[in-house]
């Protein structure tokens, strides 16, 4: 009697999803980053970014420009909702939106000694798909998922500012003392320029980190 095979156990779609965003935009090294990209993203890539068209390789450089190793510094990565449909013909596939915001420490941005913090909220939708064969050898951990599709708005920057509490009344803003610019009133592309003027360029990123496959 031959044996039923059973499927590898492997997170569910909306765990999968949310750990691969967190460790990929928390990638502390490019190297980090590529290899878990790779793990990520099918190597046949449809991407729409703010109603325009990417290529696979655009995207990743948007996505690493937003990570802790990139210009950014995420610190923190926010996932605010999540929505999730799966696939008949595919068990692990499926339909993935989340909606989440990203914020990072500024590395050369200090106002009254206080660090400025950046953040970017966007919403993401994903197509998941089984699109990576069974290994021939057996590894400790293989999961055959991959992102094939992505339509995502990404939001302006908005810069946020911490202000020490000695030197701000408490009439004149609320106790944490922390004041958001943006995206409306802050004109971003302008204060990036002026900013790399100065040598300072200003650029933007409780989920269990992701196991990536050992080739």
């Amino acid at each position: 009697m031959a044996s039923e095979r059973v499927l590898p156990r492997v997170p569910p779609l909306p765990v999968w999803a949310a750990s691969r965003l967190n460790s990929l935009l928390r990638s502390k090294t490019s190297d980090r980053f590529d290899r878990i990209f790779d793990a990520t993203f099918a190597e046949t890539l449809d991407v729409v970014l703010n109603g325009k068209s990417l290529t696979r390789d655009e995207y990743k450089k948007v996505l690493f420009a937003q990570s802790e190793a990139g210009p950014l510094g995420t610190t923190d990565v926010q996932i605010e909702g999540e929505t999730v449909v799966t696939l008949s013909e595919d068990r692990l596939g499926g339909f993935v939106g989340m909606f989440y915001a990203t914020v990072g420490t500024c590395k050369r941005i200090f106002v009254l000694g206080a660090p400025a913090r950046n953040k970017v909220v966007s919403s993401v939708n994903l197509t998941v798909k089984s699109a990576v064969p069974n290994p021939l050898t057996r590894i400790r951990y293989f999961d055959p998922r991959r992102i094939t599709a992505v339509n995502q708005v990404l939001s302006p920057r908005s810069l946020i500012v911490s202000f020490p509490g000695s030197v701000v009344h408490a009439n004149e803003t609320a106790s944490s003392g922390r004041v958001e610019l943006g995206p409306a009133p802050l004109n971003v592309e302008q204060a990036e320029e002026e900013l790399s003027v100065l040598g300072n360029k200003f650029s933007t990123a409780s989920v269990p980190e992701a196991e990536v496959d050992e080739e």
